[in-house]
């Protein structure tokens, strides 16, 4: 689908506009000055009546004799005023005498002004009586005639307006053309920019309604610089962390190529294979964390939280019975909350495989869901050689392992419980573990009833 140019938007409702109140000028300017026309015409009928009856009858007769009846035919007189047609009516109704163009019928036995239709032509009159001479006289015109000047008028206006809607339209494309520049300027700033290139939009010479748009533009530049920030750093730190299993991997297998003797080879193999399952390990890690950061809005539904900690407990019974350890679930029932099932469950499961990891071998592994305040507190607590309390704020940072870093983990971790726990606006706590040993990551739930 084109998209509806701004331009031609502007110009078409200026135009528009303008023709609409030109023309609506010109309606109101011809009623006003038809109107001034019969006024005028209205006051020489009057004028016409009263010079007449300061006349007698006799040089009435004479005048009406003389009469050349243009008035009654309608002929055109140029810029002259057409003469008026006139009745003179005797105290006994009789017409004593008429102009030539004057017709015969009586428009009205009273005086003042009257407006009558005779043979299909309209006239407009005046009367005046004498009162003292006993006679009326009734000074009349066609109203046909008085339109000629009204129509005369109006055309020269019109004319005037014919000839000057071209040039305002003129007027206001350019006024149009240089208001959009600013704009113009703004897409040809933002079209020639390197992709690269994420500097906020510089707000001068930007029209005040165009500013709120550049500071959403700016906004969204500053996203994508946070973001493409946060993207390299992870490559980086992504490629630094598979480096070194890698390169465990080449001195593994070069050793395995190279060992005369078969048990030594043998155990270059099981390095290499071990080598393979930490940079597995580490890239579904990544991937996982990838995901989280990208995948959008979760769909959150009613969650027994006692029960993925259950369910991840023991799809992890093997590897907390291959380092002897002691593994403990209290749940308070009850314990529901909004949540993503799926994403619930790697929130549990990388705590849980952190303790077992980085726990003692024959140690204890303690998890509850318990009732806090307003939240349902999942934590997870061990009894190993736990974190100095001064690195606790580093246990959040990717790919940061502590200073014991023979247990075969990638640090992302509690940098995926960090994402999780965000997006179901629950909030992660480090402290110390099982009897001031080790180490205990709470995670605070909102309650399902709380969160509806």
């Amino acid at each position: 689908m084109t998209p509806r140019s701004l331009r031609m938007r502007l110009l078409l409702l200026l135009i528009g506009s303008l023709v609409l109140a030109w023309g609506a000028m010109l309606a109101v300017g011809y009623d006003e000055v038809r109107e001034e026309i019969h006024e005028l015409a209205d006051a020489r009928l009057q004028q016409g009546a009263r010079t007449l009856l300061a006349l007698d009858l006799k040089r009435l007769t004479r005048l009406a004799q003389a009469g050349d009846g243009d008035a009654g035919n309608g002929r055109d007189h140029g810029n002259q005023v057409a003469p008026l047609a006139f009745q003179v009516w005797g105290g006994d109704q009789r017409l004593l005498l008429a102009s030539p163009d004057a017709p015969a019928a009586r428009f009205h036995p009273d005086d003042g002004y009257a407006t009558r239709v005779i043979d299909a032509r309209a006239w407009r009159s005046y009367s005046l009586r004498d009162a003292r001479r006993g006679y009326q006289v009734t000074v009349l015109e066609p109203l046909a005639l008085r339109e000629h000047p009204v129509h005369e008028v109006a055309w020269r206006v019109g004319r005037v307006a014919l000839w000057a809607l071209p040039l305002l339209g003129v007027l206001v494309w350019l006024s149009v053309a240089r208001g959009l520049a600013p704009l113009g300027r703004l897409a040809r700033s933002v079209g020639t920019r390197d992709a690269g290139n994420l500097e906020p939009l510089h707000v001068q010479r930007i029209p005040a309604e165009a500013v709120p748009l550049v500071a959403a533009l700016n906004g969204l530049l500053a996203r994508l610089a946070v973001s493409l920030d946060r993207e390299r750093t992870f490559t980086a730190d992504a490629a630094h962390e598979l480096r070194t299993p890698l390169a465990a991997i080449k001195v593994q297998a070069e050793v395995a190529l190279g060992a005369p003797d078969a048990a030594i080879r043998q155990q270059a193999i099981v390095q290499v294979i071990a080598g393979v399952d930490r940079a597995t390990h580490l890239a579904q890690q990544l991937l996982t964390l990838a995901r989280l950061e990208h995948g959008g809005e979760l769909a959150l539904q009613a969650v027994d939280l006692g029960g993925v900690a259950a369910e991840c407990l023991a799809l992890r019974a093997g590897d907390a019975d291959a380092r002897g350890i002691a593994v403990d679930l209290q749940a308070d029932p009850g314990c529901v909350v909004h949540g993503d099932p799926a994403t619930l469950r790697i929130l549990v499961d990388n705590l849980v495989d952190n303790a077992i990891k980085y726990g003692v071998s024959g140690g204890r592994l303690a998890v509850a869901v318990e009732r806090h305040a307003d939240a349902w507190r999942l934590t997870v607590a061990d009894d190993g050689a736990g974190v100095p309390a001064a690195d606790w704020p580093r246990l959040r940072d990717r790919f940061y392992r502590g200073a014991d870093r023979s247990a075969a983990g990638s640090g992302l971790g509690l940098s995926i419980v960090e994402r999780i726990a965000a997006a179901h606006h629950a909030t992660v706590g480090i402290g110390r573990g099982i009897d001031g040993r080790g180490l205990a990551v709470s995670v605070d739930f909102p309650s399902a009833s709380g969160a509806a």
